[in-house]
């Protein structure tokens, strides 16, 4: 259990990050100009990983403040269902957010928190039996169609790739996928299946992002260190 003192300094650091330099400048500023500059409007981005605790919720809220930053309205969404997440780095409860959208057919901007300006995030709200299909089914699609029509940009903190390719609401129904691969915890021979895994079923890859990487270490055999 983290005590309530913990988790505010915790929230607190987070909305610091997204609010500063290291979110708005350098790596999260250089993806974001890459996914705006591609050809034709990105307007939903899945965001995933060949397993859990690459970084997939940091990318995510460091790309939405750099789109932020940049003007964009952007809407964050949790879709880890199996563990969820963002509500945690922000100190907040879980008592409403994606699932209370599909259940009642709202948009999930109703059930939205203010990370920074023009940046909402969505928890995933109470995970109850019966909640895990809902975020697999149409009913995510009606979602995120709800979400653009207030919001430029949605960045969903997808589940790992095996469980996103199994079901084809998750891999068909948004523009595009990034892949987050860690610099000392993905071997590369994974990192490369994953990417060939997500070009054989057709899925439009719009880039991989290596975190986690210092350039003062030297990569330990077998670390993804070349994306």
């Amino acid at each position: 259990m983290v005590s309530p003192n913990l988790e505010a300094a915790q929230a607190a650091t987070v909305r610091g990050f997204l609010a500063s330099g290291p979110a708005l400048e350098g790596p999260f500023r250089e993806l974001a100009d890459n996914l705006l500059s591609l050809a034709g409007p990105v307007r939903s981005v899945a965001v995933t990983g060949p397993e859990a605790g690459v970084g997939r919720s940091s990318v995510c809220l460091g790309l939405g403040a750099a789109l932020a930053a940049l003007g964009n309205r952007v809407a964050v969404v949790d879709c880890n269902l199996v563990r969820p997440h963002l509500h945690r780095l922000f100190g907040r409860s879980n008592f409403t957010g994606l699932t209370n959208a599909l259940e009642n057919g709202r948009s999930p901007e109703l059930y939205a928190f203010e990370a920074v300006p023009r940046l909402c995030v969505v928890p995933t709200g109470p995970v109850l039996p019966g909640s895990a299909q809902a975020a697999e089914s149409e009913r995510l699609v009606g979602a995120v169609r709800a979400l653009r029509e207030t919001r430029d940009v949605v960045l969903l903190d997808a589940p790992v790739a095996g469980r996103m390719l199994e079901s084809p609401v998750l891999s068909d129904a948004f523009d595009g996928v990034i892949l987050v691969v860690h610099a000392t915890r993905t071997p590369k021979s994974v990192a490369r299946q994953v990417t060939d895994d997500l070009l054989d079923a057709g899925r439009n890859r719009l880039g991989v992002v290596l975190n986690g990487y210092s350039a003062s270490r030297r990569p330990a055999p077998g670390e993804t260190h070349d994306g």
